[in-house]
């Protein structure tokens, strides 16, 4: 693998947010990410959520694989990892420094797919290290912190692996919804469950 270029967004001593580009480009074309699907034997689901009482199909289609996991009142049983997945979490060795035991993966259909503002804070994560990997369409996540008046806009492209660490206490972050963009992005959401 060439050199990788290493973007760092925001680093003090605890917290660091950092992109490294292209990182897992090499998996697939960027016009397919659902090649990335068909490999890892991902199911895709758009689950029914309750904010505020209310309940709201998400404006995404989503998976999980690893052990039992529940956020919101999303219960997820426990999924094998696939050898796709295994590969990919074994290439986040070297930059994350840290073993990965579940994965997140959320597609986003178009531009009006989104995520809403939170935090991957549940108990069961150890939120020391999240590594996020994007595929597909280029998308913008915000990060904003109401303790420290800060937001910070990322870019992510495909391939691109983004690498959370300790963000998750001060910071929530977001995926918009934006106009003009047909195209669908696969998220894969790396985690430790403990």
């Amino acid at each position: 693998m060439s050199a990788v270029q290493h973007v760092i967004h925001w680093q003090d001593e605890a917290e660091s947010l950092i992109v490294l580009k292209d990182y897992f480009s090499h998996y697939c074309s960027a016009l397919h990410p659902e090649k990335i699907l068909e490999e890892a034997g991902i199911t895709l689901r758009q689950n029914t959520i309750t904010v505020f009482g209310k309940r709201h199909m998400e404006p995404r289609l989503t998976a999980w694989m690893g052990p039992c996991y529940r956020y919101s009142n999303i219960q997820w049983p426990q999924q094998a990892l696939s050898p796709l997945i295994l590969q990919m979490i074994d290439e986040l060795q070297d930059p994350c420094s840290f073993s990965f035991n579940a994965v997140l993966i959320n597609y986003y259909r178009n531009g009006q797919d989104s995520m809403g503002k939170h935090r991957d804070n549940e108990p069961e994560i150890d939120q020391s290290v999240i590594a996020s990997v994007s595929f597909g369409a280029t998308r913008l996540i915000r990060f904003t912190s109401p303790i420290l008046q800060r937001k910070i806009d990322v870019s992510l492209n495909h391939g691109d692996l983004l690498i959370m660490k300790h963000m998750q206490e001060r910071w929530y972050h977001e995926l918009p919804k934006r106009a003009g963009i047909p195209h669908a992005r696969l998220n894969l959401t790396f985690r430790r469950i403990v």
